[in-house]
């Protein structure tokens, strides 16, 4: 596993979570819903932060196609193309859309902005802001009204009630239930309370402003409302009385009071936004235009993964395709950590190849037993020819000159032994090689395979009672279809084969172990012998005709145990073993 890649994968997995996450963040606070406040400090940070990761994105963009192609130039892989291809229609795909939607989502950002300070939507927020300040105004200028008309009943009646406090108490009740105004109160110049309404709880006085108190010296009613208290003040000097000021607090209705508030704020804030329109344009096509760049780079290194996820299978198959154009079949694709589709892809080109090379290899096979077929004919047919007239020759030599030669008679008869031996031999060779050039095309019948080793067995265990010849089968059923004829001899062949190489070896204990066990599509066979065994460098020649290794062999017998195998589809191996030769063949079940 490349751990580096996977980290690298890790970090831009981790960043593009963060990208989206501040991205949203963005957009939110831009929205004014988000968890931050939309400041210009919040903006600027955000901003910062999202061109941080723009640039981080673009380091990792620009990486990535940087080792793209210059991994495709350095290697020149067949499917570089393609994979280049890939990520461009990857990227476009992903891209294009992306810039449109931006685009468009300007487009009717700016088209809704306009909108928003349109002339009918700017009248309508005026007039909301003059309405409550006429509302105000109205308000203020009543409770002035009121204020004057007590201020002056109080001047008329400022000599009775001068010196009576409990009928000026009494008359601040009437005027109080009168003009419909709760708190009405007699302050000196100092703020001091002097006179109440008698229902009023004099703990839960509040001495007046000074700026109201300096206001109302001047001579003029001052009028002032509070939106915190959501109250109105009034006070005005009283004629009459020394250094005596009427002050009267007016409760006005909360939710007048929040309206007027709220008229304000969002007043102030429409005008604010209004005055700032094109900076609020541009801020928001720089946030726009970095996120949806951010998205986009996002894409573009998915696009460049995926490419390569796509890409990589293919150029591996590409690959493993230009080695079998230049004829190597022994090319093989794993199939490990791939999709399904890409997993049956690989495969179905390893069957391919396997099917390509068994037909290679049968006909290569059937090329070298037909030519070697006819040249075992050929060689049957032009040394037969002289040997016949030579046997003939040699008996007339020896029935006319036996009784005549005296001198060296015995050497004589050696002579004329040792060539009827040779031409023996040469005849016994020339019948290998007609029965070589003569094997007929397999029939295939079912034999009950044990049975038939038994009967090739049984002439060697009767003969070779110092060798052991023990056969094991793990077979289900012992009726497997084979040419019978062609079977018998290619046991007879190998039997015969670990017997003479066990009696070269002279070994006292010899043993010759068949071993056969079968699955749904063949039947493997293994003879293990204590032989002399084989060389490793005849290993590679063992079954080509004519080549053998002992002094009497015609180099026949496993070349021709070789061919019945391949004409039952099978193939053999041969193996060293510390002691002997081991032979692995098979069989195939579906003939």
């Amino acid at each position: 596993m490349n751990f580096k890649k996977l980290n690298m994968n890790y970090l831009i997995g981790f960043i593009t979570f963060l990208s989206l996450l501040v991205g949203f963040l963005t957009i939110e606070t831009f929205a004014g819903k988000g968890l931050l406040e939309l400041n210009s400090l919040n903006i600027q940070v955000l901003l910062i932060i999202n061109l941080v990761l723009l640039s981080i994105f673009l380091f990792f963009v620009i990486f990535k196609f940087f080792r793209l192609f210059t991994e495709g130039k350095s290697s020149n892989l067949i499917g570089a193309n393609t994979k280049k291809k890939f990520l461009i229609y990857f990227i476009s795909l992903s891209a294009i859309p992306g810039i449109v939607i931006a685009i468009f989502s300007l487009l009717i950002f700016n088209y809704s902005i306009e909108k928003w300070f349109d002339k009918k939507i700017n009248e309508t927020v005026t007039n909301s802001v003059a309405i409550a300040k006429e509302y105000l105004r109205e308000h203020q200028s009543s409770i002035s009204k009121d204020i004057l008309l007590i201020a002056n009943d109080f001047s008329r009646s400022s000599k009775r009630l001068m010196n009576n406090n409990s009928d000026f108490e009494k008359y601040i009740q009437i005027q109080s239930n009168v003009r419909s105004i709760k708190n009405i109160f007699i302050v000196s110049d100092k703020g001091l309370l002097t006179h109440k309404n008698p229902k009023f709880n004099v703990k839960k006085f509040i001495k007046p402003d000074v700026y109201i108190l300096t206001a109302a010296k001047k001579g003029k009613p001052v009028i002032i409302s509070s939106a915190y208290t959501n109250k109105t003040y009034g006070m005005v000097k009283l004629r009459g009385f020394k250094n005596s000021f009427l002050y009267v607090v007016q409760d006005v209705d909360p939710k007048i009071v929040n309206y007027i508030k709220k008229t304000g704020k969002v007043s102030e804030y429409y005008f604010n936004i209004k005055n700032n329109i094109f900076n609020l344009q541009i801020t928001f096509t720089i946030i726009y235009i970095i996120i949806t760049l951010l998205l986009i780079f996002v894409a573009s290194i998915v696009s460049i993964n995926l490419s390569s996820y796509i890409s990589k299978p293919l150029t591996y198959l590409f690959d493993a395709s230009s080695e079998v154009e230049k004829g190597n079949y022994s090319i093989h694709l794993k199939n490990e950590n791939l999709d399904s589709d890409f997993s049956q892809l690989y495969t179905t080109f390893n069957n391919m190849i396997k099917r390509i090379k068994d037909d290679q290899t049968k006909k290569s096979q059937e090329g070298r037993y037909e030519a070697w077929k006819l040249i075992a004919k050929k060689l049957a047919h032009e040394i037969k020819n002289p040997l016949t007239p030579i046997q003939l020759s040699l008996d007339r030599i020896d029935s006319k000159f036996k009784k005549q030669i005296v001198e060296d008679k015995t050497l004589f008869e050696d002579h004329i032994k040792t060539i009827n031996l040779q031409i023996s031999e040469i005849t016994n060779l020339l019948n290998s090689f007609s029965e070589f050039a003569r094997m007929p095309n397999p029939e295939f019948s079912d034999t009950n395979i044990i049975d038939l080793i038994d009967r090739a067995v049984l002439p060697y265990k009767t003969n070779y009672k110092q060798i052991s010849i023990t056969i094991n089968s793990s077979l289900k059923s012992n009726v497997i279809k084979c040419d019978k004829n062609q079977t018998f001899r290619l046991f007879t062949n190998l039997i015969k084969n670990s017997v003479e190489s066990i009696v070269e070896k002279n070994e006292n204990k010899g043993k010759v172990e068949i071993l056969i066990q079968g699955n749904d599509s063949s039947v493997d066979f293994l003879f293990q012998d204590n032989g002399i065994g084989f060389e490793l460098d005849q290993m590679s020649n063992i079954s080509e005709p004519y080549f053998t290794t002992k002094q009497n062999g015609s180099g026949l017998g496993l070349s021709i145990v070789s061919k019945i195998i391949f004409e039952h589809k099978g193939n053999i191996n041969f193996y060293n073993s510390k002691n002997g030769a081991n032979i692995h063949f098979t069989f195939n079940k579906h003939l």
